[in-house]
């Protein structure tokens, strides 16, 4: 249950901290990016992710944390850019998408 409830702060915080990340690069000139709180604001957030991260760390083992972490994120980034950035999510994507999937949960056995 423990490793759920990091998983999932963990996947919350990268994807929101990513997004807002690259939508405040998007056109700015660094300038104005650095003038802006959004990329503050994106920074922290990724940055607590990483710091869950590192929490989990303590009680899990990484051949378990990092598959798990990184190929959720994975997957829900695809979809946050899809949904608020406008990227593309194709079939290949998707298709690698379960492929990431199947591969942390190998891993997390």
């Amino acid at each position: 249950m423990r490793l759920t409830a990091y998983a999932l702060t963990y996947t919350t915080l990268a994807t929101l901290g990513l997004v807002v990340l690259r939508r405040t690069l998007a056109d700015a000139s660094l300038a104005e990016i650095v003038r802006t709180p959004s990329f503050y604001a994106g920074g922290l957030l990724y940055a607590a992710s990483f710091a869950t991260f590192l929490a989990s760390l303590r009680s899990f083992e990484v051949l378990t944390v990092f598959p798990l972490f990184t190929g959720v994120t994975y997957a829900t980034v695809a979809v946050a850019a899809s949904v608020f950035l406008d990227e593309q999510l194709s079939a290949s994507r998707l298709a690698g998408i379960a492929f990431v999937a199947v591969g942390a949960v190998l891993l997390t056995r």
